[in-house]
């Protein structure tokens, strides 16, 4: 019930009611509490005797001694009090947490400052300089950015507060403990002390001897999951090592979760996990492409099977998240009880929002199935009839979300409050307030909490699956708008609005209510304390986990943006200054036209703190000056990934490949959870000729999006130029990047020459019409590669096709292949394409083999009117000569093939009856043999005497118009 947010009575666990109730300075506050942190000891020497290493107690006491010395502590307090011990440590733990999250998410603003946990004047020394106890209750040297904020934002430490130079360092020096693979974690996280003591209580500590607190507190592996997740939203950047332990912790969780349909799975993967741990950046060549198709294969008969590892490939597929999803057993969960059912869909769906976050949509998109079939949701897209503006007259198909909850026993659904934020207002002139529907309504009934959670979860899905347009915005608008029919859990609400208002940024008519609905969002977590009808703490987090709300910072960030959007960039600057936002500070100064500023200002920061690599690198996009990029690296302990990635591309622009290929990979050694930095890393590799670190660089590209169709047709050119072995990876590359680029003819190109090489030739046939398709139009006989055509009929005619076939398969083989042949020539060419003598000379050899000797003669006709009817043949010797060429072959088929009889069918006006035994008898009545051509010598005469009177003027006497003379001679 604590994982779910909910409270708990009186129980004989006080530190667990206090969580529960959102009590967290409580539990802080408690003996456990006291007795991990030591302020419950009062002397040096007891201390020193638990902790012998750098204490509280002395003045040089550093962050970096953190560790140390709780981890001292705390081994103590859980071997003096064994499981429960392990229990109240996972409490005190959570309250960490849950007080970092209540400061940098939600508000009220606790008054517990982390330091004061410890023991000695510590707290005295490194108190923060700015908690006011009234509205107005400034400091003397407040500057305009604390002045600025709104007037009830007085009593919180917020962002951009003043702090004394000692707590300052004190601080920064935390946030570098949570740093990972290179990336810096944002300078002004207010209070990540509490983050850091719950990353030693829930994460770092308990390795020691995991399976006794895993026994003692079966929640702490979850606790331990959503710490990471608060760890990972501070960087700058994803960690790809965060990732992996985010989806480590929340896979152990499964162990301690009740009986369900996917709990062993979870566990299965758990174990999968732990085997396959290796290096971030290191991709075997033998888990590449592979990989992706066999997964695909065995997703077809996975029915559950959800918990899928986000950096392998076989994960990586939309056929293989489509599959698992289509694979749901909803019915499975029927026998599962209430409360455990809840339990998993909120657990599943807090996975499902971390690779959402993560843009991974595939593995979101699978555990999000399996959190509805879990909760047991209903919903579909459908459409009513209604209106959208105040004027309108007629009814116009609105797209809505009909959703619908289980019925749970006792459950007290989703009762309406006032405790939320304000929803603005549109007051439109034009708009109404809300889509006026006026067909049969979808249900309106109140959908659970956790079903709002979900809803809002498949919204951010289509936003990650599509791109950035108007049918994405229109298919999103139904999710909100079910979410905010009425209101409910304040973390739900507010998510809810928050979409709503990114949704209508983009539109005229909404731009404003959407810029005011962001800054009422902004203002509501600024108030120091909740008034009588506002949410609590604890309502405030119950369901914050399972949902993708950014925070304090990301959102007055997003709302510079909005301003930027607007024009109006100068508050925009005040605000990216106040959040020291540095990268946006200059870009707005760009904007304003006062580059000498940005760099002036950039420099001014420098002075102050020479040490940031961060400044350096935005020094460096300034000035697009490598030196900077690389002091960035030198003064970070070559620690700061970002220094060379800036690095790599400057090196990529100015075309120095092989030093640009370096920078990525030293960036990559470091987090390898950057798409961009493998694709150019790849792109790098192609111009040196270093073809196995392409390879490798593509394969980590379409891990993380399976869907760059680029990507794989880079990985296929680096596959084929490493040798023959790899070109069968290469076709299977490049089948991929026909399914993600389709409408690339280049793309179908290269698959049809590789399906050649490989004999893959309906494959080829495939490949080779759909370029047609998309090229006829533009590009007319040029886009049939008559080469690859004439492969493509060789294999019939010569008999290729089934050498080494056992007769009976061959005969089927042969009939299969011709019919696609017949397909590509007939309803693709041939529709498409009239005027290439040579295309039509390709088709007619196919015929011929075919024994349909009609359509063969046609074609050579057809070939000898592309040539003649131009109208230069009458003085361009070289189109008379293939004119000419072009004739006589034309007249000899007409000698060869005119004389043959064919057997042809013609419709029968009898027996039209729907039987199909009465229609076969009348195909095989109609059937007669004809002659092919009775009159073939009248028309070769005539396609002779037509070319010798077009070149007569030009090119009598010549020797190719002597040859029309003498074939003219030989008719007669």
């Amino acid at each position: 019930r604590i994982m779910l947010g909910q409270e708990i009575g009186d129980s004989n666990d006080g530190l667990a009611t206090a969580l529960s109730k959102g009590n967290y300075e409580e539990v802080l506050c408690s003996a456990p509490a006291k007795a991990i942190f030591g302020s419950d000891l009062e002397d040096a020497s007891s201390i020193r005797s638990i902790a012998p290493g750098v204490t509280p107690l002395d003045s040089e006491f550093a962050a970096s001694d953190v560790c140390e010395y709780v981890t001292a502590l705390a081994q103590r307090y859980v071997q003096e009090h064994g499981p429960e011990g392990w229990r109240q440590m996972t409490w005190v733990g959570a309250a960490c947490l849950n007080a970092f999250v209540q400061t940098n998410w939600t508000g009220p603003e606790l008054k517990l400052d982390p330091i004061s946990l410890f023991p000695g004047d510590i707290g005295t020394r490194l108190a923060e300089s700015f908690i006011a106890t009234q509205i107005l209750d400034l400091p003397e040297d407040a500057d305009k950015h604390e002045i600025g904020r709104r007037e009830h934002m007085g009593g919180r430490v917020y962002l951009g507060a003043k702090q004394s130079e000692a707590r300052k360092c004190f601080d920064r020096d935390v946030l570098r403990l949570l740093e990972r693979d290179g990336e810096e974690a944002y300078s002004l996280t207010p209070r990540a002390l509490y983050l850091y003591f719950a990353r030693l209580l829930l994460v770092d500590i308990p390795e020691s001897d995991v399976d006794a607190r895993d026994a003692a507190a079966p929640t702490a592996r979850w606790w331990a999951a959503r710490t990471v997740r608060a760890q990972q939203t501070l960087l700058e950047y994803p960690s790809q090592t965060l990732l992996d332990e985010i989806v480590k912790q929340y896979a152990a969780a499964a162990r301690s979760l009740p009986e369900s349909p996917v709990r062993q799975a979870y566990i299965d993967r758990l174990a999968k996990f732990m085997e396959k741990q290796g290096p971030a950046d290191d991709f075997s060549m033998d888990d590449d492409i592979f990989e992706v198709i066999e997964a695909r294969k065995a997703s077809q008969a996975q029915a559950q099977d959800p918990m899928t590892r986000s950096d392998q490939l076989g994960s990586a597929g939309s056929a293989a998240a489509t599959s698992s999803v289509a694979a749901v057993d909803i019915d499975a969960w029927e026998g599962v009880n209430d409360d455990s059912r809840e339990i998993w869909a909120r657990y599943l769906l807090e996975i499902a929002v971390a690779f959402s976050q993560h843009k991974m949509a595939a593995d979101s998109t699978q555990h999000l199935a399996q959190a509805q079939a879990a909760s047991g949701l209903t919903w579909k897209m459908t459409g009513v009839k209604g209106k959208r503006t105040k004027f309108q007259t007629f009814d116009v198909t609105q797209l809505v979300v009909d959703a619908t909850s289980r019925n749970r026993a006792g459950d007290a659904a989703d009762t309406e409050t006032e405790r939320v934020p304000e929803n603005m207002k549109l007051n439109d002139d034009v708009l109404l307030e809300e889509t006026a529907l006026t067909g049969d309504a979808p249900s309106s009934a109140p959908l659970a909490v956790i079903d709002r959670c979900i809803l809002l979860a498949l919204c951010q899905n289509v936003e990650n699956e599509n791109p950035v347009n108007g049918l994405t915005s229109e298919q999103m608008k139904p999710f909100i708008s079910r979410v905010l029919d009425r209101a409910s859990n304040w973390s739900v609400y507010t998510t809810g609005l928050l979409q709503r208002s990114r949704l209508e940024a983009s539109k005229t008519r909404t731009a404003e209510r959407s810029v005011l609905q962001l800054q009422a969002l902004v203002d509501q977590i600024a108030r120091p304390q909740p008034g009588d009808f506002e949410a609590g703490a604890s309502e405030r987090l119950a369901y914050l986990p399972a949902l993708a709300l950014p925070s304090q910072w990301d959102l007055e960030s997003e709302l510079a943006r909005r301003f930027v959007s607007l024009g109006v960039i100068r508050s925009a600057l005040d605000i990216f200054e106040r959040l020291e936002q540095w990268d946006e500070v200059i870009a707005s100064f760009v904007l304003l036209g006062q580059e000498e500023v940005a760099e002036r200002f950039v420099r001014d920061q420098l002075a102050e703190s020479p040490d940031r690599p961060k400044l350096w690198c935005v020094l460096g996009d300034l000035k697009k000056d490598p030196d900077h990029w690389r002091h960035a690296w030198e003064i970070s302990g070559q620690r700061y990934a970002r220094a060379m990635r800036s690095l790599g591309a400057y090196h990529y622009q100015h075309s120095q490949f092989e030093m640009a290929a370096e920078c990525y990979k030293k960036s990559l050694h470091l987090n390898p959870l950057f798409e961009k930095s493998w694709f150019l890393m790849g792109c790098a590799s192609l111009q040196v000729s270093d073809w196995q670190t392409a390879a490798q660089a593509f394969q980590r590209v379409v891990a993380l999006d399976h869907e760059r169709g680029d990507a794989w047709n880079n990985l296929a050119s680096a596959y084929l130029r490493m040798g023959e072995g790899s070109t069968e990876r290469a076709w299977y590359a490049l089948r991929e990047a026909t399914r993600c680029r389709f409408d690339s003819w280049k793309i179908w190109s290269n698959f049809m020459q590789t399906s050649l090489s490989l004999r893959q030739y309906p494959s080829a046939i495939h490949a080779m019409s759909r370029i047609i398709t998309l090229q006829a139009d533009s590009e007319g006989a040029a886009c049939v590669d008559l080469e690859a055509l004439k492969t493509i009929i060789s294999v019939l005619t010569r008999g290729t096709l089934v050498e080494g076939v056992q007769p009976a398969a061959a005969k089927r083989k042969e009939e299969q292949y011709t019919r696609f042949v017949e397909h590509l020539l007939v309803d693709q060419i041939e529709a498409r394409i009239t005027r290439s003598a040579a295309i039509w000379r390709a088709m007619a050899e196919f015929w011929f083999w075919r024994k349909d000797y009609i359509h063969c003669l046609d074609c050579h006709v057809k070939a000898h009117r592309a040539i003649s009817q131009q109208a230069e043949i009458s003085y361009d010797a070289t189109l008379f000569k293939e004119a000419v060429d072009s004739a006589l072959e034309l007249v000899s088929a007409y000698e060869n093939l005119g004389d043959k009889t064919q057997t042809v069918r013609q419709p029968s006006s009898e027996n039209n009856g729907d039987d199909e035994d009465q229609e076969a008898e009348s195909r095989k009545s109609a059937a007669v043999e004809q002659p092919v051509c009775p009159d073939w010598r009248r028309q070769a005469k005539m396609a002779l005497r037509s070319l010798i009177g077009k070149g007569k003027q030009s090119f009598d006497g010549t020797p190719d118009y002597v040859r029309l003379t003498d074939a003219m001679d030989e008719l007669r």
